[in-house]
């Protein structure tokens, strides 16, 4: 085995706390459910978490194309060292968000969010966000696993990048680059802007005889000041 060599530092994000997720908006509004903005909280978070990594100059951040998670994506953007725009990308779309949400293009995403920018390779993407009612397992982990080789695909070089997008979504990204099945006989949380850290080796350089290195899961150190509580009594 030679010295290990490293393609690609991913940092991958759950946004901040959404408006969905303590009840706020008509339940019979889809968008209010299916694509909430973040609430006053979630906003403290993101905020938080731009700040903590402020030292870290990301080479490219992604998000989904979720108001959310667009949001969280900015703050972090905003506070790099460096301006940075944020590529917006529906492969990271929160599994099983409506069809009845209906298209989302990048003209629109851009007119809440200026900084954002078609992801490479997105282009031709009528849509930047993925609509599917209820999915099975399958097709959720089968995303997870497109997003996983489009990351590997892309990111060669050692480069430092941070995806924000979903629980759910998360979690089967978590199975899918770990070489789990779909359905591994466990479940993984994601806190509000919890950051799971991968790093991922160049073939047959990884240490331990594995190229896929998850270095740490669920990392809130960000919010440690102010929402010590979250921290400590999270399930």
């Amino acid at each position: 085995m030679g010295e290990p060599v490293i393609e690609l530092e991913l940092y991958l994000v759950r946004h901040g706390e959404s408006r969905s997720n303590i009840g706020l908006g008509d339940p019979a509004d889809v968008k209010a459910q299916q694509d909430p903005p973040l609430s006053d909280k979630g906003e403290r978070q993101a905020r938080l978490l731009g700040e903590f990594y402020a030292n870290m100059e990301f080479d490219c951040i992604l998000s989904s194309g979720l108001t959310r998670a667009l949001q969280t994506a900015e703050a972090v953007a905003a506070r790099q060292a460096k301006a940075k725009t944020v590529e917006a990308h529906p492969v990271f779309t929160e599994c099983g968000t409506s069809v009845s949400l209906g298209v989302k293009t990048i003209e629109e995403i851009r007119a809440d969010f200026p900084f954002a920018v078609p992801a490479f390779g997105t282009d031709e993407h009528g849509s930047f966000v993925f609509t599917e009612d209820d999915p099975p397992d399958e097709r959720r982990f089968a995303r997870a696993k497109e997003a996983v080789a489009y990351l590997r695909g892309r990111f060669h070089n050692g480069e430092k990048v941070m995806v924000t997008a979903h629980a759910n979504f998360n979690t089967f990204f978590v199975f899918a680059a770990l070489g789990l099945p779909p359905d591994p006989g466990f479940d993984v949380a994601f806190l509000n802007t919890g950051v799971t850290k991968f790093i991922f080796f160049a073939p047959g350089t990884g240490r331990w005889d594995e190229d896929t290195h998850m270095i740490w899961h669920n990392n809130c150190a960000h919010l440690a000041g102010e929402f010590p509580k979250d921290i400590l009594t999270a399930w």
